[in-house]
């Protein structure tokens, strides 16, 4: 590669990382995105089925979109380890969806078919400690493959807590 060609990856390169930076510094509404995916040549069974990322942390009022419910996935939220007054959801059947999320706290979703696989995501709105309590005393009622991605999914925020 040329030094001409050198120097152009260079300032791609710079420009996808400074572009973040900007989007945040004008203010405007940006929208998380969630895959559901299939890996087959995945290693494990936990992660031939799973939500990509599997951890978000989003402020409160953003909006996630959700893609990939298609076929037999779903989007779903688990009752008891969402925050007291956000409503429940499931998404079913679509290719993408949006949800905005304005309660803050932890948000327990799994896939209904898959989650049998470990198919679950933590989602953190804002301030976890609203509901992180009530939802980590929630575990042990879930099936063993679940619980064991939520625990670390939960470890994981601790650490970034601190």
């Amino acid at each position: 590669m040329d030094m001409q060609k050198w120097r152009a990856a260079g300032q791609a390169l710079a420009a996808a990382l400074l572009l973040p930076a900007v989007s945040q510094a004008t203010e405007q509404p940006q929208v998380a995105v969630v895959h559901q995916l299939i890996d087959p040549s995945a290693q494990v069974v936990a992660e031939v089925f799973r939500f990509e990322p599997k951890f978000l942390r989003v402020p409160a009022g953003a909006t996630v979109r959700f893609k990939g419910s298609v076929g037999r996935h779903t989007v779903s939220s688990i009752r008891a380890m969402i925050p007291e007054g956000a409503r429940s959801f499931e998404i079913r059947g679509k290719p993408e969806m949006e949800l905005t999320f304005e309660h803050e706290g932890v948000y327990g979703i799994r896939c209904r078919v898959h989650g049998r696989h470990g198919m679950v995501m933590l989602l953190v709105v804002g301030d976890p400690g609203v509901n992180i309590t009530t939802a980590r005393a929630y575990l042990p009622e879930l099936p063993d493959p679940e619980r064991e991605v939520f625990e670390e999914l939960f470890n994981e925020l601790e650490r970034t807590d601190g």
